[in-house]
């Protein structure tokens, strides 16, 4: 059974989904759908975690089926909804417990608790029912037992309370002022872990005290520790001198307390120690599985799929930038073999963040970004499309996908107009996914 929120995008999108697609949108369409199954959460975690011929398998780890007394779940952040299914479809009725945390309403399929939340920064006023919620979840284990924590971005604002004596917008506005000082996404979500209280950094693993713990992870680049606040990872002392490096270098450390300062000093070695049954992270999706699908989904269409860059943690006009660059490299590298090939056009791709901590709203880095790619264009006949793989902001009223640029005669539009692509949440979230369409031909 295959119960992923993918299928709907069969044949080819639901005619509820918005209007037809014009001119070069096709392929934009085509490599959306290719990311998102290429990242498929459910699949990954029907891949990671198995029941075969009496043996259970969680990641790399195998051990027989019958070895747990009690199996139990979290699964947060967008893809939520995706964890939670195929964790069902695996197990079965050997799950005992469960608890859903994400943006999507959870069907009947999934016979568990959940808890259904929106985005933001972290210091949300629902953290402290949900991270307490987990931690309650967590404790009530034994050694017996088995606990599987699904994580993707978007978890973080929910696990993440605010530091003692902080109220929960005077911390989010902390760490956006972190942020907008020169702070990547990644060091600012170092920063909430390092800095917060509630279910993170490694607090989930140690109120499981002697259970098993194994976590899945899907990320977007910026690391495994700092995906919903590293939940089951204890902070490192390098991990705090890099923290402290940046605050230094964005001017934060100088106004900052001593009791503020104290979660970046100190030696690693105070800290608690996690039981023998915590497992590493397993990491089922990234966004090199997601440009792998896309590019699959265009190649099989007579197009060249061409990778234009890994992963851009630029903020958007810088990252605008750097994409355009590389892909005209691309399609001057790659145009003559385009054409002996017969290749109908050069499609390039590249990840990107933004600079965005996860689970922020990523509405206005997206308009800057595409809005820089209008005015940067160079070619008549390009088109360029953001694509979010977590689907649109909860609540927001924006499309989450667009196209920028083409003039070709098929699409009958003026150079640089933004035509929306329809998505779906709740599928997976490895971040965002630029995507250039160089044709063949101008008309193609």
């Amino acid at each position: 059974m295959d119960r992923s929120p993918t299928e709907p995008f069969y044949e080819p999108f639901p005619r509820s989904s918005g209007p037809p697609a014009k001119g070069p949108d096709p392929v934009h369409l085509l490599a959306y759908r290719g990311a998102v199954t290429g990242a498929d959460a459910y699949r990954a975690v029907r891949s990671a975690v198995r029941v075969e011929e009496g043996v259970l398998r969680t990641g790399n780890r195998f051990v027989p089926a019958d070895r747990y007394r009690e199996i139990a779940f979290v699964a947060v952040g967008h893809a939520a909804l995706s964890f939670a299914l195929g964790l069902c479809d695996a197990l079965g009725e050997r799950l005992t417990q469960g608890l859903v945390i994400g943006p999507d309403p959870i069907p009947p399929e999934v016979p568990f608790r959940s808890i259904r939340v929106g985005d933001g920064w972290p210091g949300s006023v629902d953290a402290q029912a949900t991270s307490e919620s987990v931690l309650e979840l967590a404790s009530g284990l034994g050694e017996r037992d088995l606990l599987l924590v699904a994580l993707s971005p978007g978890a973080l604002c929910h696990l993440a309370q605010p530091p003692n004596g902080w109220t929960g917008t005077a911390w989010a506005e902390w760490l956006r002022r972190a942020s907008e000082s020169g702070a990547t996404g990644a060091e600012v979500a170092s920063l909430a872990r390092l800095s917060g209280r509630g279910a993170v950094a490694g607090r989930v693993a140690l109120a499981a005290r002697d259970a098993s713990v194994v976590t899945l992870l899907l990320e977007r680049g910026d690391g495994a520790a700092d995906v919903g606040g590293g939940p089951t990872l204890l902070p490192t002392s390098v991990e705090r001198a890099s923290v402290r490096a940046m605050l230094e270098r964005t001017g934060l450390w100088a106004r900052m307390t001593a009791a503020e300062t104290a979660p970046f000093l100190g030696p690693a070695a105070l800290s608690p120690k996690l039981g023998g049954q915590v497992r590493r992270p397993v990491v089922v999706a990234t966004p090199a599985d997601a440009l792998r699908g896309a590019a699959d989904s265009v190649g099989e269409r007579k197009y060249m799929p061409r990778l234009a860059a890994l992963s851009i943690a630029d903020p958007p006009e810088a990252a605008a930038e750097r994409f355009l660059a590389r892909v005209e490299s691309v399609v001057e590298e790659n145009r003559p073999e385009m054409i002996d090939a017969g290749r109908k056009g050069i499609v390039a791709f590249a990840a990107l963040t933004l600079g965005l901590p996860e689970g922020v709203d990523e509405q206005p880095a997206f308009e800057r970004f595409l809005a820089a790619v209008t005015s940067n264009l160079r070619r008549r006949e390009m088109t360029v499309s953001l694509l979010r793989t977590a689907g649109s902001p909860s609540g927001h009223p924006s499309p989450p996908g667009a196209v920028v640029g083409g003039t070709g005669p098929r699409s009958g539009e003026r150079a640089g107009s933004a035509r929306p692509l329809r998505m779906r949440s709740g599928i997976t979230d490895v971040g965002l996914i630029a995507v250039a369409l160089s044709p063949a031909s101008p008309g193609g």
